[in-house]
């Protein structure tokens, strides 16, 4: 029976109508090796890390908590001989890096959210902007400074659930992970071996499906520890105390 003639039943016989289904939630994947990381485990929060003035987090004894690269680190040093981020890059009130690179995908975080978008239109508080624009691109970092938020850049692989990826013949193959978001949630999926790119990138839309996939740096630069309720693994390449090399890292919690 419709909730349509469910409803003109009810009027006509002075019976309650049936009340319409409850909307249902996504399903909340499941822990796996290939998925470090996902917001719906908990109360999830996010945080940038900026290097060397920042320090690497304390463990807890509870809980998840992620540590991995976040945006490229260039040959580039900024001021002080420091390492550079690779395109926008916003910490702590600071625009760190105000140059745009020609890679498409935007990331902003606050403790309590993370995005991905498109650099043509990243949405902030309900206002459009087009960081290919100078203009715009100011009043976006002016705003994202006032709101103390993080933002980075790297390469988006999935745009509005489709790959925007190029299968390219002889690509390089390395694990991968990727930033994805879904449904308001997010997650970090690590490839279980070498891929190129695009491998990847269909990888990730097989298992999750994701509305936008952003790169995340490895390489040499792959740093990755894994704390669940206090044992902690090296999911990564580098030493876990290794951070000389990194301009920045990404953490991820539950709490």
């Amino acid at each position: 029976m419709t909730q349509a003639w469910a409803l003109l039943l009810a009027l006509l016989s002075g019976a309650p109508a049936e009340s319409a289904p409850a909307p249902t939630q996504p399903p909340c994947p499941e822990p796996a090796p290939s998925l470090l990381f996902h917001s719906c485990w908990g109360r999830a929060r996010a945080e940038l890390l900026l290097f060397p003035e920042d320090t690497l987090p304390a463990t807890t004894a509870a809980g998840r908590q992620l540590t991995i690269t976040g945006a490229y680190t260039g040959r580039d040093r900024r001021a002080g001989d420091k390492p550079n981020p690779v395109g926008l890059f916003i910490h702590s009130e600071s625009a760190i890096n105000e140059t745009l690179a020609r890679m498409d995908g935007v990331l902003v975080l606050s403790p309590d959210t993370l995005t991905l978008h498109h650099r043509a239109r990243v949405t902030l508080d309900g206002t459009p902007y087009d960081l290919r624009e100078p203009t715009q691109r100011q009043r976006f970092t002016e705003s994202a400074r006032a709101a103390g938020l993080g933002v980075l850049q790297s390469h988006l692989l999935v745009v509005d659930g489709v790959s925007d990826v190029t299968d390219t013949e002889g690509a390089p193959r390395f694990t991968r992970r990727i930033l994805f978001t879904k449904d308001g949630a997010w997650g970090v999926y690590q490839t279980k071996t070498a891929l190129t790119l695009h491998d990847a990138t269909e990888a990730v839309l097989r298992a999750h499906a994701p509305e936008m996939a952003l790169n995340l740096d490895m390489g040499s630069y792959d740093y990755c520890r894994l704390s669940i309720a206090g044992t902690i693994r090296n999911c990564g390449y580098r030493a876990l105390s290794d951070t000389d090399l990194l301009s920045n890292l990404l953490v991820l919690r539950l709490e």
